[in-house]
């Protein structure tokens, strides 16, 4: 069956992608009934019309081609001249860069992965407090304005996180030896734990590594494709 791409300009026809009050369209790709991925384009409404519009990826590696070729035909439109987006290298081939004309800019994240039971926990204080679980996680640890929440499943821990303030070393430790030892004790039959870290927040890539969490190969970047006329 065919591939159809789809374009969306009324955010009310597919809502579950355009929430987002910013957003221009919605690139959609189906095989009948089946979505099979889609891209949301956002204008930020920068002066600058290389940062202006970005794209929000959600697609299999074998639609990524069509749906960003849509895309970058709707942000050319709109007077973009450059589409960006965010996505694991996993995700985007080399050879959908070569046919898209794209390019992989900076690392966003990467992906840090620990050994559970050797984990070099630390004892933790009263200051780390439990906080209500968002759905689909397990669990939501906070100390001052850092949190994590973590989903546990098939044996692993995923870990999200998320601050204002900078903080301290010392401080995401804490919070991360607390994540740790709960896991640990309340699911024994996990085996690693995982969490991705921005790629310039050295605090935490050294509060990761305080407690045996090691960098991985996977992680995300940011691509770039100018649009030409």
């Amino acid at each position: 069956m065919a591939t159809t791409i789809e374009t969306f300009r009324d955010r009310s026809a597919v809502m579950d992608h355009c929430a987002d009050d910013r957003a221009l369209a919605c690139v959609t790709a189906r095989e009948g009934d089946t979505e099979l991925g889609s891209v949301t384009l956002l204008d930020l409404g920068a002066e600058d019309t290389d940062l202006r519009i970005v794209a929000l990826l959600e697609a299999t590696t074998a639609t990524v081609t069509p749906l960003m070729r849509e895309a970058a035909r709707v942000a050319r439109e709109a007077g973009g001249t450059v589409l960006r987006w965010v996505a694991e290298t996993d995700e985007v081939t080399p050879r959908a860069l070569a046919e898209l004309g794209a390019a992989e800019g900076d690392e966003v994240y990467r992906w840090w992965q620990l050994d559970l039971p050797a984990a070099r926990v630390r004892a933790t204080g009263p200051a780390v407090r439990e906080l209500p679980a968002q759905d689909g996680d397990t669990f939501r640890l906070g100390l001052n304005d850092a949190v994590f929440d973590v989903e546990v499943h098939d044996g692993t821990a995923t870990l999200a996180h998320d601050r204002e303030q900078e903080g301290t070393v010392a401080e995401l430790t804490e919070l991360l030896s607390a994540v740790v030892n709960k896991v640990r004790g309340e699911h024994p039959a996990a085996r690693l734990a995982e969490a991705h870290a921005d790629a310039r927040d050295d605090t935490l890539h050294a509060a990761l590594r305080t407690l045996g969490f090691a960098p991985t190969e996977r992680r995300a970047v940011e691509y770039h494709l100018a649009l030409r006329a």
